[in-house]
C-alpha cells in the first residue's frame, strides 16, 4: 500500500503537538510533511523525525506549488494561525474540507458573533471597534464588558472593564503605532480572517462558570469528545492556569452542550474539522465565548488521550483521509489535569512553593527556571505572561486534581496568593 502524504501547514506554536500528530498519521499509514518558513521549521528539535519543506513566505500559492509533486491526500493545520491558510491551499489543489471562508469567519470573533446573532444562538450584545478610535470603543454598550482582539488567542489582550473609569487599562498592553504598520509579522499568514491587534470586539460580560468542549465535526456532524474544566486568573485578564478532564459538569450538561454546539457549527459552516469551543454555562442556556476549527493547545489533547479511549489526531486524519466518523469515546475512570507555572514576561521567573496539597496526584513536573520568554510582543500587543513549565496530575478524585491546579493559581505572581 502506498503511503499517503498529509501536508501540515505551519509548525504549531506548541511544537510537542507534532509528536502526537506524527504517531497518529503513521497509525493510518500516512506520512506528515510539514511546510513553513525556515525560521519556523528551525523550532522542530532533532528528536522529532518528520519531513519538511521550506517556503519563503506563508502564501497559499507558494505552498501549493511546493507540495504539488507529492500529490497530498489532504492538507491540514493543527495551529490556529494556519487554519485559513491550509484551507486556501486545499482549495488550490482541489482537496475537500472546511472552506477558507469558513475558517476566516471562525478566526474573526466579530464575524462569529454576528453569525450566532443571525441564528438566534446568542443574547450577548457586542460591538466591533478599534483602539485607534477610542471615542467609539464601546459603541453604545455600557460596562461591564470584555474587550479582546478579533483575531488572537491565549487570553492575550483580553481585558475586563467594570465601569468607564477602567477603560484606560484596555490600552495598557498596546503600542498603537506598532499595531498598524505595513510590515506585518511573517510568522502568520495574513488572510481574510486575520485582523490587526488594534481591531477589537467589545462584548457584554456574561457571568457564570466557563468550560471548554472538544470534539470532531465530520461532514457537518459533531461528535463531542469531552467537556473540560478551565482554571484562569479571573478578572481582569482571565489568563489560563490549568485544565481538567472530564469536567465536573459532564453528566448534567454534556447533552445540552452537544446540541447547542451542533447548531453553532452548522450555522458557521464547519465541514470536517476539529472543534474546540469555550462556553459559559448559564442556568437557562449556554453562551459561546469563542470557537475554533482546531483542537485545544495547553496539553489538553494529552489529557484527552489519558482520560478517554481516543486519539484526537488519529480521528481527524481518519476523517479527512477516509471519511470515518469517530465513535463517542469512553472514559477511563480517572481525572487528568494540567497546571502551568505562569510568570510575567517583564520580571525574572520565581516560584514560591512546590508543596502541592495532593502530591499523590502529581504525575510529572516539567520546569526549568533558566527558561526565558520567547515572545514579548506581537504587532504592538505586549504579551503579559509566559509559561516556564507545567505539571500533570491524575487521580480518580476530581477534587484532588482541582486543588492541585488551584494551588498553582494561588502561587501565580499577582494573584493574591503567596506568589504575589
Amino acid at each position: 500500500m502506498n503511503t499517503k502524504t498529509v501536508v501540515l501547514v505551519g509548525v504549531p506554536w506548541s511544537v510537542h503537538e507534532l509528536d502526537d500528530a506524527i504517531r497518529d498519521a503513521a497509525t493510518l499509514g500516512a506520512s506528515l510533511l510539514v511546510v513553513d518558513t525556515p525560521e519556523s521549521l528551525a523550532q522542530i528539535g532533532e528528536q522529532t523525525a518528520v519531513r519538511t519543506r521550506t517556503v519563503k513566505a506563508l502564501d497559499p500559492l507558494l505552498i501549493a506549488d511546493c507540495v504539488r509533486d507529492e500529490e497530498p491526500a489532504t492538507v491540514l493545520a493543527i495551529t490556529e494561525f494556519s487554519m485559513e491558510l491550509a484551507a486556501a491551499v486545499r482549495e488550490l489543489l482541489g482537496i475537500p474540507g472546511t472552506p477558507s471562508a469558513v475558517e476566516a469567519r471562525v478566526l474573526d470573533k466579530a464575524q462569529t458573533r454576528e453569525v450566532l446573532r443571525e441564528h438566534g444562538l446568542t443574547r450577548v450584545g457586542f460591538h466591533r471597534s478599534s483602539l485607534l478610535d477610542p471615542e467609539d470603543l464601546l459603541g453604545g454598550l455600557e460596562p461591564p464588558v470584555v474587550v479582546k482582539p478579533r483575531s488572537f488567542s491565549g487570553s492575550h489582550g483580553v481585558t475586563f472593564v467594570a465601569d468607564r473609569s477602567e477603560l484606560e487599562r484596555v490600552f495598557d498592553p498596546y503600542d498603537l503605532a506598532e499595531t498598524d504598520l505595513d510590515d506585518r509579522d511573517g510568522r502568520v499568514a495574513h488572510l481574510d480572517g486575520d485582523h490587526r491587534t488594534h481591531e477589537v470586539i467589545v462584548e457584554e460580560y456574561v457571568p457564570g462558570p466557563e468550560i471548554s468542549a472538544e470534539g470532531l465535526v465530520v461532514d457537518g456532524r459533531l461528535t463531542l469528545f469531552s467537556l473540560t474544566d478551565k482554571v484562569n486568573t479571573g478578572m481582569p485578564h482571565f489568563e489560563e492556569v490549568g485544565h481538567l478532564v472530564p469536567s465536573k459538569h459532564t453528566r448534567e450538561r454534556s447533552a445540552q452542550v452537544e446540541e447547542y454546539l451542533q447548531a453553532v457549527v452548522s450555522a458557521l459552516g464547519f465541514v470536517t474539522s476539529p472543534m474546540h469551543a469555550e462556553i459559559k454555562l448559564l442556568d437557562d442556556r449556554i453562551e459561546l465565548v469563542e470557537i475554533h476549527t482546531r483542537y485545544p493547545g495547553d496539553r489538553v489533547v494529552e489529557l484527552l488521550q489519558s482520560a478517554y479511549d481516543v486519539r484526537p489526531y488519529e480521528a481527524y486524519f481518519d476523517a479527512m483521509l477516509n471519511g470515518s466518523v469517530p465513535q463517542r469515546p469512553r472514559p477511563t475512570g480517572e481525572h487528568y489535569g494540567v497546571g502551568f507555572f505562569n510568570g510575567p514576561t517583564d520580571a525574572p521567573f520565581a516560584w514560591p512553593s512546590y508543596a502541592f496539597p495532593h502530591p499523590e496526584a502529581v504525575v510529572s513536573i516539567d520546569l526549568d527556571r533558566r527558561r526565558a520568554p520567547k515572545v514579548f510582543a506581537y504587532e504592538g500587543l505586549r504579551i503579559r505572561y509566559w509559561r516556564a513549565g507545567h505539571a500533570l496530575f491524575a487521580h480518580e478524585d476530581h477534587a484532588r486534581v482541582q486543588e492541585n491546579i488551584d494551588f498553582l493559581l494561588d502561587n501565580t505572581p499577582g494573584q493574591g496568593g503567596s506568589g504575589s
